[in-house]
């Protein structure tokens, strides 16, 4: 007996000689393999809520639930970052976080990093440009006595000197090793180039970490961590209702500081470029040179910002874009080729890069300027390279939601930069509005190669010849943005 009539017979409890006749089984539907299937309609995903809050000493907490697994992040965000940074001091806001977990209260690094394993939790301190944070990520189940420890360090912070020249050291090593390694050198001079010597241009220097010492960073400290500066972004299996008592209890000695009034960026001091230069420096036997290459670009309130970032996203954006097509997969020049749009006070900036093969570096830089022209008139965005990236961006969209983390950092930006309280649910809405017509009119009106800083680091006696040979003045820096010579 066949298998099938068998395990029918069986499943009717039909003995083998009993088995009924079974009606032969449909025939299998057919499909039209030469045409792409329509996409299944979009699943409804909703942002998680905030739930807001105020705790004693006056700090603003949002909670956004999360009950998976029991842990709980808390993130304390301060005003104050980079930016701060006096002139002659670049990467004292980023060596005071640095700093703020070597010794709190009567425990050094050694004991508070020991405390932190006897609680299973994880504290760690950072500074970015617009910005600095503390932040905690601890079970569930010893959520009090892992908020005591974060107290601790937010409100007696030593800045021992033993540390600080251990951190002091480690910092001086990543300082060679930025003005030796390729993509390191091409960042550094690319942004000094765009902003000049402050905000993200400022360059740090041997000399400005050893002109720091501890009192100056027990200094910046107490000016920029205090409540008055503070916000608080909690995430996982807790509550407002649950979280804010608990806080509260941590942090009823941390009070007092002043609000800090940001002094934004103005574009009048941002340097006056040549945008026709294309500026080397030299990095002698190097196997691969690197492309940075860019301009500011556009305000995030601006209306047509979503349809930036979709074309940029066909540019350059994701693994299928133009640019990573061109020189990856059709010419076999890098690893990667991508471009973003990065935002900060300032307007964003728009920023190509990739590493290529030595002996491909002119034509690469070439190929890179015809992607970002041809795009305005020989070749306009198309239809269905515009849907490809917008479903991409709209289909991993609820993915980022997986960790609370990241609808943290979401509402941060909203209140650090002063967007609407609907920017990150109105968001895909915006995106699934933009036509293709808008994403052309936003590439065309905001991009040009006459208008981009060109970059590149790679081995002047290989690349510099044909890099001339393209029609730009060629001007040579050192990894300091110095013009070589002068």
């Amino acid at each position: 007996m066949p298998t099938t009539l068998l395990l029918t017979a069986l499943l009717a409890g039909c003995g083998p000689k009993e088995a009924p006749e079974v009606a032969a089984e449909a025939a299998p539907a057919t499909f039209d393999r030469t045409q792409r299937p329509a996409p299944l309609s979009p699943r409804a995903f909703a942002v998680p809520p905030v739930a807001s809050g105020t705790l004693a000493n006056g700090v603003g907490v949002e909670v956004v639930e999360n009950h998976e697994v029991p842990m709980v992040w808390v993130r304390v965000e301060f005003a104050a970052g980079s930016w701060t940074d006096p002139a002659d001091r670049p990467g004292l806001a980023s060596v005071a976080m640095d700093m703020l977990n070597e010794g709190a209260g009567d425990l050094d690094a050694a004991q508070l990093s020991s405390a932190e394993r006897r609680l299973a939790a994880s504290l760690s301190t950072s500074a970015s440009l617009d910005g600095a944070s503390v932040e905690l990520k601890a079970l569930k189940r010893n959520l009090e006595p892992s908020l005591a420890h974060l107290a601790l360090v937010l409100t007696q912070p030593t800045f021992p000197q033993g540390e600080w020249e251990i951190v002091q050291k480690r910092r001086l090593a990543d300082l060679e090793t930025s003005l030796s390694t390729p993509t390191k050198m091409a960042q550094r001079v690319y942004d000094n180039l765009l902003y000049g010597d402050w905000y993200s241009g400022q360059m740090r220097t041997a000399e400005s970490y050893a002109a720091m010492d501890p009192a100056q960073l027990q200094s910046w400290w107490d000016t920029h961590g205090v409540p008055a500066q503070a916000q608080i972004y909690v995430g996982g299996d807790t509550t407002l209702a649950e979280i804010t008592p608990l806080l509260d209890a941590a942090l009823a000695d941390w009070t007092g500081g002043e609000p800090l009034e940001t002094t934004l960026p103005a574009a009048d001091q941002l340097p006056e470029l040549d945008p026709s230069v294309l500026y080397l420096v030299d990095k002698p036997g190097a196997a691969q040179s690197v492309i940075r290459m860019g301009r500011f670009s556009i305000d995030r309130q601006d209306p047509r910002y979503p349809a930036f970032r979709l074309a940029n996203q066909v540019m350059g954006g994701y693994f299928s874009s133009r640019i990573n097509m061109n020189l990856r997969e059709d010419k076999g020049w890098t690893y990667g080729a991508r471009t973003s749009v990065y935002t900060s006070y300032l307007p964003s900036e728009w920023t190509a890069s990739t590493s290529v093969v030595t002996e491909h570096t002119a034509a690469s830089v070439a190929e890179l300027i015809a992607e970002v022209d041809g795009a305005r008139e020989a070749a306009p965005l198309t239809q269905d390279e515009l849907d490809a990236a917008r479903g991409y961006l709209l289909g991993t969209w609820p993915k980022r939601f997986e960790q609370p983390n990241y609808l943290l950092s979401q509402r941060r930006d909203v209140r650090r930069y002063g967007l609407p309280d609907d920017w990150i649910p109105s968001y895909p809405d915006k995106l699934r509005a933009v036509s293709v017509d808008q994403a052309q009119s936003a590439w065309n009106e905001l991009l040009s190669s006459d208008e981009l800083v060109i970059v590149v680091v790679g081995d002047k006696a290989v690349v510099a010849e044909e890099l001339a040979a393209l029609g730009r003045p060629l001007v040579e820096l050192d990894a300091h943005a110095e013009v070589k010579g002068e």
